[in-house]
């Protein structure tokens, strides 16, 4: 044409960004690995993972690090390019790795935003944690006294010591640190459920390590600048007191014989009705003569307001002998109904 003569010599200045091959596959450089790697990611697993995206030519095309915010995606299933769903199988919570994708493993010969079409991308990535959704928790037992007998179940008040923590080691809490121990009733929701299941058939003394997932944890959202979403968690557990707790449905026993004349004995000024103040005074007296036990790490006034809306059968703030009931003979009225 009219840029070059005929005849001409020419002279090219290159420089070469990238090459592949159309039958290349991913190339995977390991860069760290931990020591203790219980577990290799799978197809199914959900990742949290950060990550530097560049060309080739080390040219910076995207990071998680600058959004200060893991990467999360389940892996080997598609929602990530194919390139990445296959570097990201096999790794370990912590390792570090180089992953080089070709272009028909990445964005293609059309490219994505800051990526040029049949680009060669570079994934410098950092495993922060992963798990899968049908990961139940994982308990390791450190240490358990000799004398074991009795073991937390369901309805007991526990107060035990934790260390709270990513699996990464990154420390979220800890009770050691607030110089007080952390005090709740088992299974009545007060902590999530995976510590819930990971407190269980625990005797004074004993320490242990609990895993759990996020959905036994704090799920997808997290905690708001405390725990990341679908963050894997770690407690290191020690408990340090244990008192049982009541038969599934009680609030209140008696340690002996009931009285045949329990409502006459409540009704302490004999005018057939049991006022709120009446109910709880005499409950009281119970407890504190031994007599009777109230479900421990419950506020007192609550239960006793609990057990008085009960026998408060029409809710005129008054209980009469024909409204008052114990538990085991509402238990078999209803037997005998049905």
């Amino acid at each position: 044409g009219k840029e070059i003569p005929g005849q001409a010599s020419l002279v090219f200045d290159v420089v070469l960004l990238d090459l592949h091959n159309p039958k290349d596959g991913i190339a995977i450089e390991n860069q760290l690995v931990p020591e203790s790697c219980e577990r290799r990611s799978q197809t199914g697993d959900f990742l949290r993972y950060h990550y530097n995206g560049t060309l080739l030519d080390g040219t910076l095309f995207d990071s998680s690090y600058s959004r200060n915010h893991t990467y999360d995606t389940y892996v080997g299933k598609g929602y990530v390019i194919a390139g990445m769903d296959e570097g990201l199988l096999g790794v370990c919570t912590g390792e570090k790795r180089r992953i080089i994708i070709p272009p028909h493993l990445g964005y293609g010969e059309e490219g994505r935003g800051k990526i040029p079409g049949s680009a060669v991308l570079v994934f410098d990535i950092h495993v922060v944690d992963f798990h899968n959704p049908s990961d139940s928790v994982s308990i390791t037992v450190h240490y358990k006294p000799s004398n074991c007998t009795v073991l937390s179940k369901k309805g007991d008040y526990l107060k035990y010591h934790y260390n709270a923590s990513l699996l990464d080691g990154t420390l979220l809490d800890s009770t050691h640190s607030l110089g007080k121990t952390y005090n709740i009733v088992l299974g009545s929701g007060q902590v999530v459920l995976g510590m819930d299941m990971g407190l269980q058939d625990m005797c004074v003394g004993e320490r242990r390590t609990v895993v759990i997932p996020p959905h036994l944890g704090y799920g997808e959202d997290g905690v708001e600048g405390e725990v990341p979403g679908s963050a894997v968690l770690v407690f290191d557990i020690e408990l340090l007191e244990l008192v049982s707790g009541l038969p599934e449905g009680y609030m209140f026993v008696w340690n002996g014989e009931v009285s045949p004349n329990l409502f006459e004995e409540i009704d302490q000024n004999h005018d057939g009705e049991v006022l709120l103040e009446e109910f709880s005074e005499y409950i009281q007296t119970q407890v504190d003569t031994g007599k009777g036990k109230l479900a421990p790490g419950f506020d007192f006034e609550k239960i006793v307001k609990n057990m008085f809306t009960n026998q408060d059968r029409d809710g005129n703030g008054k209980v009469t002998a024909e409204e008052f009931k114990l538990k085991d003979q509402e238990a078999r009225e209803e037997h005998d109904e049905l």
